[in-house]
Order: structure tokens, then C-alpha cells, then sequence
């Protein structure tokens, strides 16, 4: 739910509408259903008739389609996400990356940047093994949960990670028994991922699931940064595992931070 858009957008909006119609846009999103455009104008706050007009105009520009009395996404949005996602090359190369590597190329990989509080996931590798997540490409999953948010929270100036989580409480949405509850304890996580070079998820996300990830900058030949991962049952995860999957992992991050470099090739 969106909350107080109309009064924050007339604080800081140049451009009213265009906000209005991302808001819509955010908000169908988040529903996953049709709403009609009264329901849309009452839960943004913002007037029926500038609703109807901008749902109108969406419509008839694809991003908004007529569904059960009410609106829901376009296909033009399936477009766009399409041709920014074909516009990163960097992509095409994490899969041949993991599908590359000796031990990384069996197992589960995702891809993911941080939003907010949020991993947002822009890839997954599905490896040999019988293991299915369900982190699918363009879900959002609390970054406190999971080791790809919490490596990404990492790269975050001290403190900054913390003061998130205590201006939005709600941000906190445990996955499992084991998933961080406080602040003090996401200090204390990534603290130590800071220091031993890497996030792990241990059944925070998942029973039964451990993942490993690292940050990595330069993926998309800038300074921002995404975060790559490994995935695997606990019970295989023996320390002899453990560490092979890790040595893939960080050839992984080193061949997307640096895409001339070639990631050697190693025996088994």
C-alpha cells in the first residue's frame, strides 16, 4: 500500500502527473490484480478525475490494460523490462560465467541489486542439482533474509544499513526462524561480512537452505553494485564444499567485475 503520496508528491514533485502515473504503476504492481480507478484514486489520494484521465492515457499507450471492470499492467511494460534487461550485457555474461565454472555450474545461482530493503533479482541459474528456489527473476525478497542483500548492505557506509531498518521497522519481515529480528543483530552480520569477505543466508530465506554471495562492482561499467550468489542444501555443504563453492563464487564476482578478465579454468 501506498501511503501519503499525494502530500509528499506536492512537496517534492516539478511534474505531478508523471509521478501520479508511477505511482498507479507501483501500486498495480504491487496488487498483482485489476483495480478500478476510483479504488486506485482512494488508495493514492489523489483526485478520481486525474486518475481516470491518466489511467486513460495509459492505456492507450500500452503500459495499462482494461481487465474485470478495472485496470492492470500493460504489455508495454513487459517490453521495456525486456529492453532494458537485453541492454545489459553483463547478464549474458554471469550465465556463461556460471555455466563455466566446475562446481558453481551444478549448483543454484541468482543476481540481484539492492533497493531499499529490498533485493530486487535480475538472474538466476538453475544448475544440476534438484534444488528450486523461489527467487525468480524480478522478485523482491526482504535484503535482511538473504545473503545477497546482506553483501550489498555491506558496501553501505557504517551505520547506513542500521538507520534503514530503524526509520522502517516494518522492513523487518523474518522468512524463518532463523532470519535477523533487530538491529543489533543485522550490526553484528554485517560486521562479520565485512570481514571474512562474504554474506551467507543460513536458512534465514529458506529451511534447510544455505547461500553464500558477494558484492561485486563494475557490472554494468559503472560504480553501482550487484551481488551474486551460491545456493545449496545444508546437508551437502561439507567444508570441503564449502570452500570449492566459495573459490567459484569469488571467480564469478572477478570475471563480472572485470569483464576482460577470464575466469582460469580448474580441475576438480
Amino acid at each position: 500500500m501506498i501511503q501519503g503520496f499525494e502530500e509528499e508528491q506536492q512537496r517534492s514533485s516539478l511534474v505531478p502527473s508523471v509521478s501520479r502515473a508511477a505511482a498507479i504503476l507501483n501500486l498495480l504492481g504491487e496488487h498483482g490484480g485489476s483495480l478500478a480507478s476510483n479504488e486506485i484514486a482512494r488508495q493514492l489520494g489523489i483526485p478520481k478525475s486525474s486518475t481516470a484521465n491518466i489511467c486513460f492515457e495509459m492505456e492507450a499507450l500500452g503500459f495499462l490494460v482494461r481487465r474485470d471492470s478495472g485496470y492492470r499492467l500493460g504489455r508495454k511494460l513487459v517490453e521495456l523490462g525486456g529492453q532494458y534487461l537485453s541492454g545489459i550485457d553483463a547478464l549474458r555474461e554471469y550465465y556463461d560465467l556460471c555455466a563455466s565454472l566446475p562446481i558453481l555450474s551444478r549448483e543454484s545461482s541468482r543476481i540481484a541489486i539492492l533497493d531499499g530493503t529490498d533485493v530486487l533479482y535480475l538472474g538466476k541459474y538453475e544448475g544440476r542439482q534438484q534444488i528450486r528456489l523461489t527467487a525468480n527473476i524480478g522478485d523482491r525478497f526482504p535484503a535482511i533474509c538473504t545473503a545477497t542483500g546482506k553483501a550489498l548492505m555491506a558496501l553501505l557506509p557504517s551505520g547506513e544499513a542500521e538507520e534503514r531498518y530503524r526509520e522502517k521497522p516494518s522492513a523487518f519481515a523474518p522468512l524463518t526462524k532463523r532470519s535477523i529480528r533487530t538491529v543489533e543483530q543485522l550490526s553484528k552480520d554485517l560486521n562479520a561480512t565485512r570481514e571474512r569477505g562474504f554474506a551467507i543466508d543460513n536458512e534465514e530465506t529458506t529451511p534447510g537452505v544455505i547461500c553464500f554471495a558477494i558484492a561485486v562492482s563494475g557490472f554494468r561499467g559503472d560504480t553501482s553494485a550487484v551481488a551474486v550468489s551460491a545456493t545449496a542444501l545444508v546437508q551437502r555443504v561439507t567444508p570441503e564444499f564449502r570452500q570449492s563453492l566459495l573459490v567459484d563464487l569469488f571467480a564469478l564476482g572477478k570475471g563480472l567485475s572485470n569483464p576482460l578478465a577470464k575466469v582460469e579454468s580448474r580441475k576438480q
